[in-house]
């Protein structure tokens, strides 16, 4: 090789470049004095490992990227530490930095989505009897524990009642109730809350800190606002920012990257919805859409709107802006974001504008009936109509039917609008009624005067309405058929399922809003829905008429038979 070719070639090799290690990895929490907020939890954990009095079996419960996986490794640290600062582990002793650099053989942390069954379960049962080899006790962490199948807990119940000394179980879960009740009755919980914006922004400022970034105040809060409590979101969020961010990070590039639409957009769609301007709304969210917005995320960004305009509205007393924005909520809470069928979430949005446009029942502040009897029903079983008028520009009016009337109220002696009343095919004696025509009275339903047993009987006998309404909705078919109405007690309507469908129960509660929405409609006035699963042997059955048919399309789907569906995740 020629002097001239030898000299072309590198001299040596290029130094090596360090992995990236995502931010909140980087910035987890080491002790206890670095965990942000939870101060109930970090301190009694501290008095409990200063006293000695830690249990062998604890379960940190919380919402996702709230500290529980940290709080876990941190507590194995203290029990472990050889060098304790009042009751914080040191972070320096040998025992310490095996731990924080993933070393210690006896720390063992198990991924419970992934090694559930009772098979993982046994190895583990099958390895807590060997003594620790470079710590004084071993600890295994076991996340997302809710996940674990019945049969695996009870392998693991003897173990976990009574291990030995020189072991500690620590769970962490974002779903406690589905732990088995004999395994909680075992645990010592801790409750993790969600972070508060403040707190969240604090530790994002000492991070940009620490990277020599700098930020708007404004960009730093949009991010904290979005991560919802979760710090190991906010930190997710800033670490994707300070990938693509420039010398400043600024409110409108978070916004860019994050796929937000930008908050003039965002008020201008609220404002369509609450004032029922169809075509700028529908304008607005295709020209979102055409931007790549996801339907997904306005929706969550206009719900956020409506609900700070109308705790503003609430708090300057302006009663008719906060029925509107009441109004508009309710469209927006009888969405289903789990809908992905035809059209998807931006076709129920875009029906939510055209609702509030043609001044749909669902839109209009509800008629109050102040006092219903049982015998104010039609002759022929029937219930009047629900009516829906918008604010009166005058004081209500009151119409009172005298008991010895035997004929119809006429237009002089009764003020009420004369579409409340019906004609009887025939008139007889009813005791007085007074109906208040005040349209979007905010006040408790539980008022009205109406008795538990009359509110109970009224429901009974509308159910079958109340089933072909919320039954317009597929995912909603096979839920309304197998609930039964237990009791109304004032606004709180209580539905019972039979205990071997309790998981129906479940399903039902977070479509809540839109069962509300549908009794509320055929009763006339606001509702609470409560769902129980209890024995209805003593719950009369409501003939369903009409709405049959939804019986049998729920009998086809869960068939009559169901299987035990306690170990699904």
């Amino acid at each position: 090789m020629s002097p001239k070719s030898t000299a072309a070639e590198p001299t040596s090799a290029p130094a090596p470049t360090v992995p990236h290690q995502a931010l909140y990895r980087r910035w987890r929490a080491q002790t206890f004095g670095e965990i942000v907020g939870q101060t109930a939890v970090v301190e009694t954990l501290r008095n409990a490992v200063r006293a000695g009095r830690v249990s062998h079996a604890i379960l940190f419960v919380g919402p996702r990227g709230t500290g529980k996986t940290s709080l876990a490794r941190i507590l194995a640290k203290a029990i472990n530490c050889t060098n304790l600062q009042d009751g914080d582990p040191c972070d320096r002793c040998d025992s310490c930095v095996a731990i924080r650099e993933g070393r210690a053989i006896d720390l063992v942390e198990i991924d419970a989505a992934s090694n559930r069954g009772i098979g993982d379960i046994r190895d583990l049962r099958d390895r807590i009897h060997y003594a620790p080899t470079d710590l004084r006790r071993k600890v295994y962490i076991l996340d997302e524990a809710h996940q674990i199948t019945k049969d695996a807990w009870n392998a693991l119940l003897k173990s976990l009642e009574e291990p030995p000394d020189f072991v500690v179980f620590i769970f962490a879960s974002t779903h406690p109730q589905e732990f088995p009740p004999a395994i909680l009755s075992r645990l010592q919980r801790f409750d993790v809350r969600r972070l508060s914006v403040e707190e969240i922004e604090g530790k994002l400022a000492r991070i940009l800190a620490a990277e020599s970034v700098s930020a708007e105040p404004t960009a730093v809060r949009l991010i904290a606002h979005l991560a919802a409590g979760g710090m190991r979101d906010a930190e997710s969020m800033l670490d994707q920012v300070l990938a693509s961010a420039g010398a400043t990070i600024d409110a409108a590039s978070v916004r860019d990257l994050l796929g937000l639409a930008d908050p003039d957009a965002v008020a201008r769609l609220a404002a369509a919805l609450v004032d029922g301007a169809a075509g700028p709304g529908l304008a607005i969210l295709g020209e979102l859409d055409e931007r790549g917005r996801d339907v997904a995320i306005i929706l969550d960004q206009v719900v956020d709107q409506v609900r700070t305009e109308l705790s503003a509205a609430l708090a300057a007393g302006d009663g008719e802006r906060a029925g509107r924005l009441a109004a508009a909520a309710h469209r927006l809470a009888a969405i289903d974001p789990e809908r992905r069928g035809v059209g998807g979430l931006r076709f129920q949005l875009e029906l939510a504008l055209l609702d509030a446009a043609t001044g749909d029942g669902s839109s209009q502040p509800v008629a109050r009936v102040s006092a219903v009897a049982p015998e104010a029903r039609h002759t022929d079983g029937s219930h009047p109509p629900v009516t829906r008028a918008s604010p009166p520009a005058e004081p209500p009016a009151t119409a009172t039917i005298p008991a010895d009337s035997t004929a119809e109220p006429t237009a002089e002696s009764v003020t009420a609008p004369p579409a409340r009343s019906k004609p009887r095919s025939k008139p007889e004696p009813e005791p007085a009624v007074t109906v208040a025509a005040t349209a979007g009275d905010s006040g408790d339903a539980g008022e009205s005067g109406e008795s538990e047993d009359a509110g109970i009987d009224r429901l009974r006998a509308v159910w079958p309405e109340v089933v072909a309404l919320v039954g317009q909705n597929p995912s909603m078919r096979p839920l309304i058929v197998e609930c039964r109405p237990v009791s109304v007690d004032g606004p709180i309507v209580t539905l019972g399922f039979p205990e071997d469908k309790a998981f129906l129960k479940d399903v039902l509660e977070r479509r809540r809003p839109m069962l509300e929405d549908g009794i509320g409609r055929i009763l006339g006035r606001v509702v609470s829905v409560r769902c129980v699963a209890t024995n209805l042997e003593d719950v009369p059955a409501v003939p369903l008429g009409d709405a049959a048919d939804l019986i049998s399309e729920a009998r086809r789907i869960f068939a009559d038979d169901l299987a035990d569906v306690s170990e699904v995740s």
